[in-house]
């Protein structure tokens, strides 16, 4: 128990001194998580907008055909993909989604806070909203050449993927 003597000039203190761990980098796996999380989310709010942009009659009949026949056709199947990708809504609400909530005071996505992880500058610092557009748009370099830019993860001392070094950027555990 911490105990205080003090005298008229002097406060000495018995308490143990606070020793702050050097912060760790996050793990490819724990990214990886923070990902998952991240895509359970969006793909729950691209349902509710595929559904409320569908027609009612194709809403009953494909709730019906899945519920009573097991599935939907190809040919709706179909549809609704060309609803999705032809729509803007997907792209700007996934791009804003990142964005946004990585150049926010929190500095994480839903999946990267539940895990305990941050995205910094290189000096632990908050990232500006342009810095976070270059991260988000440079993920397209992390994913062309069959996903190796997110391998780097595992071996850069830094757990650096090749988007994090394009936007000059770290994933870092939450003290």
């Amino acid at each position: 128990m911490p105990t205080a003597i003090t005298d008229s000039a002097f406060i000495i203190s018995t308490a143990s001194p606070v020793v702050k761990r050097a912060p760790l980098y996050g793990s490819f796996i724990s990214r990886f998580v923070a990902f998952l999380i991240d895509t359970t989310i969006l793909v729950f709010w691209y349902s509710i907008i595929l559904y409320s942009m569908a027609e009612h009659s194709m809403q009953f009949n494909t709730w019906k055909q899945v519920v009573y026949n097991g599935g939907i056709s190809l040919l709706e199947f179909e549809a609704v993909l060309q609803l999705f990708f032809y729509s803007l809504y997907f792209p700007v609400l996934h791009w804003l989604y990142y964005t946004l909530l990585e150049a926010s005071p929190k500095q994480a996505t839903v999946g990267k806070f539940t895990l305990g992880l941050k995205v910094t500058d290189l000096r632990g610092k908050r990232i500006s909203f342009l810095q976070a557009n270059v991260r988000y748009f440079s993920r397209i370099l992390s994913a062309l050449p069959l996903l190796l830019g997110f391998l780097l993860i595992q071996f850069t001392r830094r757990r650096q993927s090749l988007h994090d070094y394009v936007a000059r950027t770290l994933v870092m555990t939450d003290q």
